[in-house]
């Protein structure tokens, strides 16, 4: 088969079924449940996933008319004949043999089991087309736009396309099975940085990982296609500016944050300072700044001490906002006796508030307060990816309001090391200058930034799977007597209190025993986040020894 459909939303080029895509996109998904119920009348949505495109023919002469179907979010680059024809016979793979006598309950299974997040997204995205279009506008040819009826093909630009599906799991060969690249997905990556196939390098395969670490999202290792992409990658000399690696990370960054320009930093807490250092410019300047943020707490005063900037903390709320009219009132008068205000600093998403998302509207207007009281707004993103995908918006969108941000990279996204800061070219300029004063300037740091690329490109899209993984677990943890989950849990991080009677060190002591580490934190506390080496059983592993723990000293659930 291997044809190129005619949709403008889901042109590839294709090979024998084979293609190079590393997602699905919803409108993707759409489009093909209003041809399959056109062209076959199927109307039931898991057909979708199975597109006529990434389909073949059986070569048995007694059954001519079945078919290998493919699944799309499985494999949206599609197959060769062989590769399907091998796969076919496992229920895990997303090739099925399909004869119109054998009905279609494996493929329904299927989806509904795999891709249940894409089955509910596409759910929503059809009744709101019909609700819009109706069914004769769904149903009409794309090629013959008669009587003002819209085809399928326009779907793409008639839906949100942010939403993307991404095969789940690598589980035995390499990537690239079974297509007629050259290179491999994987390794194409590794080399651009973006691009390769996501059929689950960076995410765990599904067995359960023999040490589970959820001190902090920043213990990841590096995956395979990091380490080859900083093997490979083309360096210079970043202090004279030539190293093109880290050129095209700050482009790619400033690109996707809607910001003029980036600059790549050691760390979160050099990027920090730097950033609120250069709106603090004149040694005394004041910054309005979190109780309860990083900032204040965990980069031991740098701002004072290093930049002669003085702090003025307000107490976060729960939900990590500051009160703005407490902000208001913070904000000095042109006085003498008073340090001049010039700049508000937020935390998102806020760490000692339990990975709380601070609301869209919420920064933005503290952005408008900011700019019409003449400061600056500066985003401590640390975790603003979390933050993006919790709100469902782009980086770009959720950082529209601020003058600056601080991303880090080591983080979600598991790179190895780094932040960048973005903001106007003229504010990174003299970021740029101080970055040299802090002693973060480095020579080859191609190296570093192929590892950044690469990891935006492999674990960016799927770090609401982090988000998933949390919420289960919260889930299970709520359930476990002794326990308390400080709710809501609404991005990777949960804190965990522990009943008087289970002392926290010891039960961080014994779940290091059973390969488990975990962060006492505040009082009789723990802090629990998750990562992109937090699989499904892992989190079935870490409720199964909380249980057992708790057990040990509070006696069976339920006991007397």
């Amino acid at each position: 088969r291997g044809g190129v459909s005619g949709s403008r939303g889901m042109t590839r080029a294709m090979t024998d079924g084979a293609g190079s895509a590393n997602s699905t996109r919803l409108s993707e998904l759409l489009e093909n449940h209003f041809d399959q119920k056109r062209n076959h009348r199927r109307g039931a949505l898991p057909w979708a996933f199975f597109p006529d495109r990434l389909s073949h023919d059986f070569d048995e002469a007694d059954e001519k008319h079945g078919r290998f179907v493919v699944c799309c979010v499985c494999h949206p680059g599609g197959l060769q004949k062989s590769a399907a024809s091998s796969l076919s016979g496992g229920k895990q793979t997303g090739v099925f043999r399909y004869h119109w006598r054998t009905g279609q309950r494996s493929i329904t299974d299927h989806v509904s089991k795999k891709h249940a997040d894409a089955l509910e997204a596409l759910t929503k995205a059809r009744d709101e087309y019909l609700r819009q279009h109706g069914e004769n506008g769904a149903s009409a040819n794309r090629d013959d736009g008669v009587g003002g009826k819209r085809g399928a093909g326009e779907v793409s630009d008639e839906i949100d396309d942010n939403a993307r599906f991404f095969p789940l799991v690598k589980d035995g060969p390499a990537d690239g099975l079974g297509t007629d690249s050259d290179e491999t997905p994987a390794a194409k990556q590794a080399k651009t940085g973006r691009g390769g196939a996501r059929t689950g390098a960076g995410r765990p395969r599904q067995e359960c990982p023999d040490v589970i670490d959820m001190r902090s999202d920043t213990v990841t290792k590096p995956t395979p296609a990091m380490r080859r992409a900083m093997a490979e990658a083309e360096v210079g000399d970043d202090v004279f500016g030539d190293d093109p690696t880290v050129i095209k990370l700050e482009e790619e960054m400033a690109k996707t944050f809607g910001k003029q320009a980036a600059l790549f930093v050691p760390s979160g807490t050099m990027g920090n300072l730097i950033a609120v250092g250069v709106h603090c410019e004149v040694r005394g300047s004041e910054f309005i700044c979190g109780s309860l943020s990083h900032i204040h707490i965990y980069e031991q005063g740098g701002l004072a001490t290093l930049m002669g900037a003085h702090p003025r903390p307000l107490t976060n709320r729960t939900d990590g906002t500051l009160d703005v009219k407490e902000i208001a009132a913070a904000i000095r008068p042109d006085d003498q006796h008073f340090p001049v205000t010039k700049v508000l600093c937020l935390e998102q998403t806020h760490n000692k508030c339990g990975g709380r998302v601070l609301p869209l509207d919420y920064v933005d207007k503290c952005g408008e307060f900011a700019a019409e009281h003449g400061i600056a707004l500066h985003l401590d993103g640390a975790r603003i990816w979390n933050a993006a995908a919790a709100l469902g918006v782009t980086p770009a969108r959720a950082v529209e309001a601020a003058d600056s941000v601080s991303v880090c990279l080591s983080k979600a996204l598991g790179a190895p090391v780094g932040s960048v800061i973005v903001g106007t070219r003229e504010f990174i300029a003299k970021c740029r200058r101080l970055r040299k004063a802090c002693g973060g300037t480095m020579r080859q740091a191609g190296t570093l930034a192929a590892a950044a690329l690469t990891a935006h490109g492999e674990i960016g899209p799927v770090i609401h799977v982090d988000h998933s993984r949390m919420s289960d677990l919260a889930a299970g943890l709520s359930k476990i007597q002794g326990l308390k989950v400080q709710r809501p849990v609404q991005s990777n991080i949960a804190f965990v209190s522990l009943d008087e009677r289970i002392d926290v060190k010891w039960m961080v002591a014994e779940m290091r025993k059973r390969d488990v580490v975990l962060i006492p934190w505040v009082g009789n506390s723990l802090r629990l986040v998750t990562h992109h080496e937090i699989n499904q059983p892992a989190v079935a592993k870490v409720l199964r020894c909380f249980e057992e723990l708790c057990a040990q000293v509070l006696g069976p659930a339920g006991a007397a």
